[in-house]
């Protein structure tokens, strides 16, 4: 008896580890599900591709979905973390609850947690389509047709879309979001503008010796719908949702110019060239064997406008170059003197503070020009973006043939992770906001990657609410002081999630004013009058290096001017 009670003990005792060791029930995977529709109307929308993509891939992943016929999407077994969710479908874009054009959801999911009942919208886009003529009826191929719109905030205006005509002269812009628009007509260069000059007319003896010969130059030029080729004179169309809008051009030869020069300081053997560039995104070349033996040149059929005018001389490492701004208005222009100068290597070496001192070659040095034409013209030049140079294992770096000028530099890469430029210096002085360069030089870089950070959270009261509710996908910017403010990586930036919830780092030290917007298009916020109109929106804050701060901040109201 003794020993079946001992038994008996022993079999419980047996059991009772077995039993504690039993794994806990697997926590509640999460999941985003919603439905996509189709505005205006609510209609859902059928294979709408849902991308959720993680801020930080070392925490989340990327998932995909395709909406059903009722316009659903579910996403199982997401990591939680932080996500920025995109819509595509072919002829629709995506908007927010507003009506206003949305990039991007922001979305931060949780352990265990479920989204569920997500509601997206998509607006159907326009389409502007046409056909592009000469004054006979005939099909001209290769014209550039561009839609443009107006800048926020400003009397200007800017591409939107693009598209040459094809052999039978049409064109068709997709994709349009809603609103009001400036359709161009840019025919392709004329084949005579690349003709060998005859040297009498090289010279411009031949016309200015006999007035009573000379001939107006005609070609066809960029023209402004509905013909004219004033673009103050052009009359706008308005695109409503969904909306197919014809538009057609008939091309008619107008009066062109010529601009006449001198190339001092260069021979035929350095292979001169003399290029001009219109802020309207056209480009005229005098090609070198028109360049006469005195370096006098021409360029033809040129429209009224404004100018760049551009000489480039030289083979090997001896480069020449210099550029100039050049105005034409009703008439020829002539006694142009260009004077090129040797180009250079601009040398650096960049040093690394904090954790990204392991690996120098994941930074990429970028040099650009300082100042920037407020009018960009049609189409983006290279001026705009710079030119990248690499790092290598060392830390030093190089840009070959630079031109005399006044420049900025900035550094993207960093694999990722949050840094920030500390310093630029050159030749022992602070160059950080801008220098001169007339020949070669050595900078040194410092980046950081112990810059301040800055979190919290976007509210908004609303009238006769006692409580405050999150403000979503908001954009948070951190403002730098105004001698900082054309350097696009001294601000700082991030959005909102469901929550209104952000966090903004590297953000070098200084001083700051944070602003939350809805609605506002990428970069409005480096406009020097946008930022005045908002001054009493912001909030200001002391950044540090290496500080971490927390701050409520109320969204910024934003005019419709500049939406």
């Amino acid at each position: 008896m003794k020993r079946s009670l001992a038994l008996a003990l022993c079999f419980c005792g047996a059991l009772l580890p077995a039993s504690a060791q039993e794994p806990a029930p697997a926590a509640k995977a999460s999941s985003i599900a919603g439905t996509v529709v189709k505005e205006p109307g609510s209609e859902p929308l059928k294979k709408a591709m849902v991308q959720v993509i993680a801020e930080d891939q070392k925490l989340g992943g990327n998932y995909t979905a395709v909406t059903d016929a009722d316009g659903h999407f579910r996403v199982d077994n997401v990591a939680p973390a932080r996500y920025r969710m995109y819509l595509e479908k072919s002829g629709c874009i995506e908007v927010n609850g507003r009506g206003h054009k949305s990039e991007v959801n922001i979305f931060t999911v949780q352990a265990g947690q479920s989204l569920e009942g997500l509601q997206l919208q998509m607006l159907a886009t326009s389409v502007i389509s046409g056909r592009v003529t000469d004054e006979d009826g005939d099909p001209m191929s290769g014209v550039n047709v561009v839609a443009q719109r107006k800048k926020p905030g400003k009397a200007g205006r800017e591409t939107a879309l693009n598209e040459a005509t094809n052999d039978l002269g049409e064109y068709r812009l997709a994709g349009l979001f809603p609103g009001q628009y400036w359709i161009v007509a840019i025919p392709p260069p004329d084949i005579r503008d690349y003709e060998q000059h005859d040297q009498k007319a090289l010279l411009g003896t031949n016309q200015e010796d006999n007035p009573s010969e000379a001939q107006p130059d005609t070609r066809y030029l960029t023209t402004y719908y509905p013909g004219t080729y004033d673009a103050m004179q052009a009359t706008s169309i308005t695109l409503r949702a969904g909306d197919e809008m014809p538009v057609n051009f008939t091309l008619m030869p107008g009066r062109a110019y010529r601009i006449r020069g001198t190339l001092a300081g260069v021979t035929a053997a350095q292979k001169p060239e003399v290029q001009l560039l219109s802020k309207a995104g056209d480009a005229y070349r005098a090609n070198a064997n028109e360049i006469g033996p005195d370096g006098q040149f021409e360029v033809r059929g040129v429209a009224p406008g404004s100018y760049i005018l551009r000489a480039g001389a030289g083979t090997g490492t001896q480069l020449l170059s210099v550029r100039q701004e050049i105005n034409v208005v009703a008439a020829d222009v002539a006694g142009v003197k260009l004077t090129p100068l040797p180009s250079f290597t601009l040398s650096g070496h960049i040093f690394a503070e904090g954790d990204g001192a392991a690996s120098l070659t994941q930074y990429s040095p970028n040099l650009r020009q300082a100042e920037l034409p407020e009018d960009l013209g049609f189409f983006m030049n290279q001026d705009l973006f710079g030119t990248n140079t690499t790092v290598d294992r060392l830390g030093n770096f190089e840009w070959k043939n630079v031109d005399p000028g006044n420049y900025i530099v900035q550094v993207f890469g960093g694999n990722g992770q949050a840094f920030f430029l500390k310093s630029v210096r050159l030749g022992g002085r602070d160059v950080t906001t801008g220098f001169t360069l007339s020949g070669p030089a050595m900078l040194e870089l410092v980046v950081s990657t112990k810059g301040g950070a800055v979190e919290g959270t976007v509210v908004e009261k609303e009238k006769d609410v006692e409580d405050a509710h999150p403000v979503a996908n908001a954009t948070v910017v951190a403002v730098p002081e105004e001698k900082y403010r054309k350097l696009a990586d001294h601000f700082g930036m991030g959005q909102t999630d469901q929550h209104g919830r952000f966090t903004v780092r590297g953000l070098a030290p200084g001083s700051y004013t944070l602003y939350a917007w809805q609605d506002l298009e990428e970069g409005v916020w480096r406009d020097p009058d946008f930022l005045k109109s908002q001054e009493a929106n912001g909030t200001s804050l002391k950044v540090e290096e290496g500080s971490h701060q927390t701050v409520e901040l109320k969204r910024s109201p934003v005019v419709e001017e500049w939406r």
